[in-house]
């Protein structure tokens, strides 16, 4: 089964430790730190399946190399005991191939990278033993975000405290979440809970899964670390690992007395017909969803039912609500579309926007004339719709820039994994011609992938392309333009101005087949 595992550590100059070092060494690198002019060679250590430096999307290029980006994380720390580096360290589930636990680090990294604006090294560990059963990822992390400029700020909301319990909670969910995410995309029934067990227990009771909140009710056995398990495998005894043991005993004989606890205190009691102790916990939460949609059909009935009847035989109450409902839904639309519009999207548009703006601007006051009007409430609708079309396809080419810069810099990443095996393993040399075969195929093979993507990008930022984005933009900012004159000529409110109705300041082409806007509704209904 899956085992969850994240952790969040620092290195710090005052225990001494160095970004440098730590990166060359989780990356099976050469790192040269200039500030103290020590080389770390790490090339010849086993066992790293991969590494990619997942950055921000304004990070300027030269953070894609190693060797400069964590020089430069060097000389950025100024103080004797400066904290250089921080490393989220994963459990990658062994379900799961090596292509999706790749996809799964990237998208770890990508979330952390989005949440903070640092730069990630994100390096792949095969399993060290022959179970093949602890494959992970260690995602080295510099302590300050990234601009165009280089390294900025420090990220203070990680250094602890309050917020930091917080942000650490945070990433542990997020790990969780991703990693589940990719087990069901592998159709894998396995999953991870990044909560305690006291916390996955009470939620098991909850459920009322009895005997699944005895189970997670043991005690938590001990973290062996790299150094007890090394001495495992080399058949020492250890007193953390006889501890564990001793854990394990302990749990499993409190689970044997809890269970015959419950066993007796529930068969003391003849089981009626039909039910069983085993099946108690599954009737509980059959019994719980069967209400639940009872009641909710009953709500629905009712308001079927009302809507059905005349307005004058209606429930008051259920006729009050749906038209609160209705109103309320129409504020939160015309709000987003505002929001929307602040954006300022539409000034890469080469056109005018006057009824948009004139209607989004005195919103208010027609919502005081017509927001119990169906027809303004529809037309509210369908202007949100057409604005969220409308930004999409204004920031299509934006998009595509954004693809294309990320297309290079995997390229450029992938190159120089690339030229350093060819400069280090030139031939096989200690490795078995197998093995250096297989190892140079998976990295030429990433890096004609890169290339295609590279491709692909570039051809979707031609003038060609950027000249399709922009009709197609133009052609949904037309249809916002006019459904919004539309809804200027029909929704008039006492101090708005009307619209002027020469050929001018309307637009190309009227909306057809539209029905005239309903009376307002008497104050009785």
């Amino acid at each position: 089964m899956a085992i969850y595992h994240a952790r969040v550590k620092t290195f710090s100059r005052a225990k001494n430790y160095s970004s440098t070092a730590a990166a060359a060494y989780r990356a099976g690198l050469r790192i040269k730190d200039s500030r103290t002019g020590i080389t770390y060679d790490y090339r010849r250590r086993s066992g790293v399946v991969e590494t990619r430096i997942v950055a921000p999307e304004h990070a300027p290029l030269w953070v894609n190399n190693p060797k400069q980006l964590w020089d430069e994380a060097e000389k950025a720390e100024r103080r004797c005991n400066a904290t250089v580096a921080r490393e989220f360290e994963i459990a990658l589930p062994h379900e799961l191939d090596n292509l999706q636990r790749s996809k799964l680090t990237s998208a770890i990294a990508r979330a952390l990278v989005e949440r903070y604006g640092f730069v990630i090294q994100a390096s792949i560990h095969s399993p060290p033993g022959r179970d093949g059963l602890n494959h992970h990822a260690h995602l080295l992390a510099t302590t300050r975000r990234v601009d165009m400029d280089g390294m900025a700020e420090k990220t203070r909301e990680l250094d602890g405290g309050i917020s930091g319990r917080h942000e650490v909670e945070w990433v542990r969910a997020m790990v969780a979440r991703i990693t589940n995410d990719a087990l069901k995309a592998a159709s894998i029934e396995s999953r991870v809970d990044h909560r305690s067990l006291e916390e996955q227990s009470e939620a098991a009771l909850e459920k009322g899964d009895l005997m699944g909140a005895v189970a997670l009710s043991r005690s938590p056995t001990l973290h062996l670390g790299k150094d007890v398990t090394a001495m495992m495998r080399r058949g020492m005894d250890c007193e953390r690992a006889d501890d564990n043991q001793q854990i394990v005993d302990a749990n499993a004989a409190m689970v044997k007395a809890t269970l015959a606890e419950l066993g007796e205190a529930v068969h003391s009691m003849p089981d009626p017909d039909g039910h069983t102790c085993e099946g108690a916990p599954q009737e509980v939460e059959s019994e719980q969803e069967e209400q639940d949609v009872a009641e909710a059909a009953i709500d629905t009935q009712a308001i079927e039912h009302s809507l059905l009847l005349p307005v004058s035989k209606r429930d008051p109450a259920i006729k009050a609500q749906i038209r609160e409902n209705r109103m309320a839904a129409t504020r939160q639309e015309m709000a987003e579309a505002v929001q929307i519009w602040g954006e300022g999207f539409y000034k890469k548009i080469d056109r005018s926007f006057e009824c948009t703006i004139k209607l989004l601007r005195f919103q208010f006051g027609r919502f005081e004339e017509f927001v119990q009007d169906r027809w303004f409430q529809s037309d509210v609708r369908s202007l949100l719709q057409l604005l969220k079309q409308f930004q999409h396809d204004a920031m299509r080419f934006q998009r595509r820039l954004k693809a294309h810069d990320q297309a290079q810099r995997d390229l450029w990443s992938a190159e120089v994994q690339m030229e350093e095996f060819d400069f280090l393993h030139p031939h096989p040399g200690k490795l078995s011609r197998g093995e250096w075969m297989a190892k140079r195929a998976r990295r030429l093979s990433s890096l004609r992938k890169c290339e295609k993507a590279q491709r692909e990008a570039y051809k979707a930022i031609n003038p060609d392309a950027q000249t399709r984005y922009l009709a197609i933009a133009r052609k949904s900012g037309e249809a916002v333009e006019n459904l919004s004159w539309w809804m200027l000529k029909h929704y008039v409110v006492s101090w708005d101005r009307q619209p002027d109705e020469d050929a001018s300041s309307a637009p190309a082409q009227e909306p057809s087949n539209r029905p005239e806007p309903s009376p307002r509704p008497s104050q009785n209904q």
